[in-house]
């Protein structure tokens, strides 16, 4: 199933495939779009459509990653 900048629209939820919420989509570009985590925002990740697992009403799974997003309310780890 190819995802297309058609399918994702800002607000949206992003969520892991065990449905963790991620965050939010930002903004919406041609080959990508832009996951922000927090308000106001802390973290913004680039994330490519062919990552998108699936879209199922307003929420967006995403596909694992090489480099995983962590779930949103997961505290940012110590530096």
């Amino acid at each position: 199933m190819m995802i297309s900048p058609d399918d994702i629209q800002e607000g949206m939820t992003v969520r892991d495939l065990e449905g963790r919420k991620l965050g939010t989509v930002a903004n919406v570009g041609e080959t990508h779009f832009e996951l922000e985590q927090g308000w106001p925002a802390r973290r913004d990740y680039m994330v490519r459509y062919h990552g998108v697992a699936r879209v199922q009403g307003r929420d967006v799974y995403l596909s694992p990653a090489p480099t995983p997003v962590p779930p949103e309310d997961d505290p940012p780890p110590n530096g």
